[in-house]
């Protein structure tokens, strides 16, 4: 399936109005169907279609999306990958089967401030202050996802308290800290 779009809402917008209505996440390295509650075999997934997006060289903010058939079950759904972290949360049998075919889709326009309605912070700033910014986890409070979805983790500016987007190279720096919600679990910072 080709996807013909400009950035990720789009993406979301398309494949909703394809069919695409399940959630899907990963959980312990594999596949996980949030809407119908039930991990999806690996032999089971078809990819129909993934895209990439980079806003600029370098930026370490690239997101990807993949829309997923579950052949066993006969539903569809999205696979939305905002923090490009799926190389380090599933298995590499599903990593590899996920990108197989995945184009890339730049904005040449540049850098921008924001992304999602969120200030994005870039590795210099947090370099800066990395105490200032920690990566809340599970929080009822998160903003809306522009994806009609629901976000599972947000960068917090402490000392502006309010959410901002984190590019991939701080949500990988050792020096973030992870703050879950009540008690939820805590990913590797690895």
């Amino acid at each position: 399936m080709n996807l013909d779009v400009g950035d990720m809402v789009e993406a979301v917008s398309d494949l909703r109005r394809r069919g695409y209505d399940h959630e899907y996440r990963i959980r312990d390295g594999q596949l996980y169907d949030l809407t119908a509650d039930q991990p999806v075999a690996i032999g089971d997934v078809h990819v129909d279609a993934a895209m990439r997006f980079e806003s600029a060289p370098d930026a370490g903010d690239d997101s990807n999306i993949y829309a997923i058939a579950d052949r066993k079950a006969g539903s569809n759904g999205l696979l939305i990958d905002a923090f490009d972290a799926l190389d380090q949360e599933c298995s590499r049998e599903l990593y590899e089967q996920l990108n197989a075919n995945r184009p890339t889709r730049h904005d040449n326009g540049g850098e921008i401030a924001s992304r999602y309605g969120l200030r994005k912070v870039f590795k210099e700033e947090f370099d800066g202050d990395p105490e200032r910014f920690v990566l809340r986890i599970g929080f009822p409070d998160f903003p809306p996802c522009p994806f009609g979805q629901s976000f599972s983790m947000l960068g917090f500016d402490t000392a502006e308290q309010s959410y901002v987007w984190l590019v991939t190279s701080i949500l990988r720096d050792s020096r973030l800290e992870r703050v879950p919600y009540h008690g939820a679990d805590v990913p590797d910072n690895e």
